[in-house]
């Protein structure tokens, strides 16, 4: 952890901390998500590494926002408390890291709101959920057999996504990563890139 902090600035802004990692800035509340910045570092360096080559730009700059608690996190955001994390254009608001760390999804929120961060523009809703939850290996954990949503239109897909109906959330959000998935295994990365808006 120090080797990842030694680059990196410490300063306080109210009763925040900011640590700097590059283009990264990383906010917390609580001073124990400190020792999950080590692993905030990791994951976003291989997600922008992993970003520039699939030809995708990182923004320059990035703030990840790390919520006090789940309250702080909806109160902030307008989402509900259970979401980990939204990104808006360059800043990433989260839960509190030291929650998603204990949950086992930190890795993969960061990978996941990564991919939001240097999106191609334009993609549709359930694309780029889907593509995120692939780039980051989120669908890799996906439970087997049907969603009950496969019949739904994309757009209505994009609906139940941006809805956030607890009872079919989860099932949205897989459908959207098989339904990338499907389109991966077709034109590739940039394929899916570029034929986004068509």
């Amino acid at each position: 952890m120090l080797g990842l902090l030694l680059g990196s600035a410490l300063v306080s802004s109210g009763l925040a901390a900011q640590v700097r990692h590059g283009g990264l800035v990383v906010s917390y509340v609580d001073a124990r998500d400190a020792e999950q910045l080590a692993a905030v570092f990791r994951a976003w360096d291989a997600a922008a590494g992993d970003l520039r080559r699939l030809g995708l730009p990182v923004p320059a700059r990035v703030r990840i926002e790390a919520a006090l608690n789940a309250a702080g996190f909806a109160q902030r955001t307008g989402e509900a408390a259970g979401i980990a994390a939204i990104t808006r254009g360059a800043t990433i608001s989260t839960q509190r890291l030291g929650a998603l760390a204990a949950r086992g999804t930190l890795p993969v929120t960061i990978r996941h709101e990564a991919f939001h961060t240097a999106q191609p523009p334009g993609l549709p809703r359930w694309l780029a959920e889907g593509l995120a939850r692939t780039f980051s290996g989120e669908g890799s954990r996906d439970p087997a057999g049907v969603t009950g949503l496969e019949t739904l239109s994309e757009s209505a897909l994009s609906a139940a996504l941006a809805g956030r109906q607890p009872a079919r959330l989860t099932q949205a959000y897989v459908e959207a990563t098989r339904r990338a998935a499907a389109k991966l295994r077709v034109g590739g990365w940039k394929g899916v890139f570029r034929n986004a808006g068509k």
